[in-house]
């Protein structure tokens, strides 16, 4: 799964290889390096393929910020964090492995004091969680798979409508989690295809474009990856802790349903945490 995760840098070698080959006349080399290039292409033109003409937003339509982040269950400091809420002043926030101590410092810092509506799984493991939002949130519900939460949903009862919101956090394949993985995303399809509300859905997929759960996340609900339809589809997210490696994966995303689109998309810094932080402008169309 972590390889096919890599595939937009895994097969990267094989272009110098193609070209040296053609250099020195190694032609068996060449033709070996030369399809698994042409291989690359294929795999990750989809992604890159992806990106959309900016969509039309009539006036007075809504407009609303969302700040997204895995923040990471261990983080010894909010205050980073904190920071970045702050500087992106959301209107909505999905805070995956956010422990009751984590969302108790970002309370005492005052910076969660404009979104006073929530939905929290409080947690002191990785399944923690909260959805926070400046409007009125109904329907509010945690979602479990194998015993594990893997979607915080409300409907934000907005001045211009209602929106629903998800925010996702699927386990990683790893450990074993492999079949929780693959039953979370499916769980995650099935819940969006019977919505019949405009859709805000961001978080930790565990998943690229890559790995086939996520693609067929894509297809089946009709879902527009925010990132890949403004270009920003090399923005990787995680790890965010390895420095000097950098983020070499993209696995949190901010989706749209038909009716909102994601008009403008930046990855945070994310201090103490694993991933980088979202921070998404999101607009109704339509």
């Amino acid at each position: 799964m972590a390889l096919n995760a890599l595939t937009p840098l895994l097969f990267l070698p094989a272009w110098p290889v193609a070209v040296v080959a053609g250099v020195t006349r190694r032609w068996t080399l060449g033709v070996a390096a030369l399809v698994v290039a042409v291989a690359h292409v294929a795999f990750v033109t989809p992604e890159l393929s992806a990106r959309e003409k900016g969509p039309a937003i009539s006036q007075g339509a809504l407009r609303f910020r969302l700040f997204s982040a895995n923040v990471f269950a261990g983080n010894p400091d909010a205050g980073g964090i904190a920071g970045e809420i702050r500087a992106g002043s959301p209107d909505v926030v999905f805070l995956q492995e956010a422990t009751p101590a984590f969302v108790d410092a970002l309370d005492r810092d005052g910076v969660l004091g404009g979104l006073p509506h929530r939905v929290s799984v409080a947690r002191t493991d990785p399944a923690a969680g909260l959805l926070a939002s400046r409007w009125p949130l109904e329907d509010r519900e945690v979602v479990e798979v194998d015993g594990r939460p893997v979607l915080i949903r409300a409907t934000a009862m907005t001045e211009l409508g209602p929106v629903r919101l998800y925010s996702v956090h699927v386990v990683a394949p790893v450990g074993g989690g492999r079949g929780s993985w693959a039953r979370g995303l499916d769980r995650v399809a099935s819940i969006i295809r019977s919505d019949p509300q405009p859709v805000l859905m961001a978080g930790d997929f565990n998943a690229t474009w890559s790995n086939r759960g996520f693609r067929d996340l894509l297809e089946e609900t009709g879902l527009t990856d925010g990132a890949a339809a403004r270009g920003r589809a090399l923005d990787m997210t995680w790890p965010n802790d390895r420095r000097p490696v950098p983020a070499l994966f993209r696995i949190d995303h901010v989706l749209t349903s038909r009716g909102l689109a994601v008009v403008g998309l930046r990855t945070g810094r994310g201090e103490g945490s694993d991933h980088r932080p979202l921070v998404a402008d999101v607009a109704r169309t339509g």
